[in-house]
């Protein structure tokens, strides 16, 4: 199973040898590309060819290419590896509106149990009351917006920033974990056939990766968890620090690593995305939302 997140940070050229990914900068490094689960490119002066990307493909290794501010801008990732990948495009076409509402419904129990749980965790008790209560009032389709009105509490007593719009420190840090993990969900999505364009919430016609980003929202708070936990102590007395450092960005490349529970057992990240996709699957060639599993915070 692949492991590594590969990022380059400075000019560089990639080529393939024997089935490993060369990377010469000063020095030559060559990896399996068996080895490795994500390539982020982080510097406009990497070349890479045709052929690497093709051979990412093969193996499955998705790519985030940055932007100058040094977050993902975009997702390359491998298409057309399920078996049934026709059927399960066919089911995923077929959903009914009653179960896209339900689903919804759980994500976002899920979702706000979740912070509620990084907001305990953080000794924001009675915030953390308020989003139980949310979530137990979440109806299909979440028509009164619980999501919403949770996020807005729970950003604003975690970050005293509800509406995430700062250029600070946190926000960066937050948008590029999330980038990563989204990319990860996304190989998932698109290795078992689904249209990413059709999601079961999301539905902008602008949106590549629609269902990406529902099956993302609750694996947001584990996010949070991880750099309010690893990446906020570096940053204490940083009121208006509004960057990300690059030991920052390395300590984030590790988020797929980190662990979440799911069927009751910890799991990587990594591995809890794809057990998601997987129980998506299911779900709805089965029309039933008790199939769809969601990950919960380590405690």
């Amino acid at each position: 199973m692949s492991w590594r997140v590969v990022a380059i940070e400075k000019p560089a050229k990639l080529s393939l040898r024997d089935n490993k990914l060369v990377i010469k900068q000063d020095e030559e490094v060559a990896l399996p590309l068996e080895d490795v689960d994500s390539l982020i490119v982080d510097n406009h002066e990497v070349v890479l060819t045709a052929n690497i990307l093709a051979a990412l493909a093969e193996f499955g290794v998705n790519a985030l290419i940055c932007d100058d501010r040094h977050l993902p801008a975009t997702i390359i990732l491998p298409h057309g590896k399920a078996a049934r990948s026709s059927k399960n495009a066919r089911a995923q076409l077929g959903m009914s509106a009653p179960l896209r509402k339900q689903l919804w419904r759980k994500n976002i129990i899920q979702k706000i149990n979740n912070q509620a749980d990084v907001l305990e965790k953080n000794d924001f008790l009675d915030a953390a009351s308020k989003l139980r209560k949310l979530a137990a009032t979440v109806r299909s389709g979440d028509v009164s917006n619980n999501e919403g009105v949770a996020a807005r509490i729970y950003f604003d007593v975690l970050l005293g920033d509800a509406t995430r719009r700062q250029s600070m420190w946190h926000n960066s840090a937050l948008n590029y974990a999330y980038a990563i993990v989204r990319g990860t969900i996304a190989r998932s999505v698109a290795s078992r056939g689904f249209i990413t364009e059709l999601g079961i919430n999301h539905h902008s016609e602008l949106n590549q990766y629609n269902l990406v980003d529902d099956l993302i929202e609750s694996f947001r708070p584990l996010v949070d968890d991880y750099v309010l936990s690893k990446i906020a102590p570096l940053h204490l007395g940083d009121e208006y620090d509004s960057s990300l450092t690059q030991a920052d960005r390395h300590l984030l490349l590790d988020i797929l690593n980190q662990y979440g529970i799911i069927l009751d057992r910890r799991y990587t990240i990594k591995h809890i995305t794809d057990l998601v996709v997987g129980s998506f699957l299911e779900a709805i060639l089965e029309d039933s939302t008790d199939k769809f599993e969601l990950p919960t915070i380590v405690k």
